[in-house]
């Protein structure tokens, strides 16, 4: 909801007085809509590559998980997404590079 004034300018913005999530400061329909396009993108674009493999086809995929490598086979970085709504810290990420 965008309410305007008598000149036509946005007096009030509802959709910025929704709460952020975690750390990385994102209200719950920017989350919904990076995770959407990510798995349009992303994961359903390139599905046969990415899918697990036959062996394991009853687990369930998750978006939000990072790993990075040291570049001698050992993680530099990792994070496991907790559940929905859930991403990466970036700033840790780079303080941990």
């Amino acid at each position: 909801v965008v309410d305007l004034d008598a000149s036509g300018a946005v007096s009030r913005n509802a959709f910025a007085e929704l709460p952020v999530v975690g750390e990385w400061p994102r209200r719950p329909l920017e989350l919904a809509t990076l995770r959407l396009q990510n798995m349009v993108g992303v994961s359903l674009a390139h599905w046969d590559e990415l899918k697990p493999a036959d062996e394991h086809d009853n687990v369930l995929t998750q978006l939000g998980g990072i790993v990075v490598s040291d570049g001698a086979g050992g993680t530099a970085y990792e994070y496991r997404d907790p559940g929905i709504c859930a991403v990466c810290n970036f700033e840790d990420l780079l303080e941990a590079l």
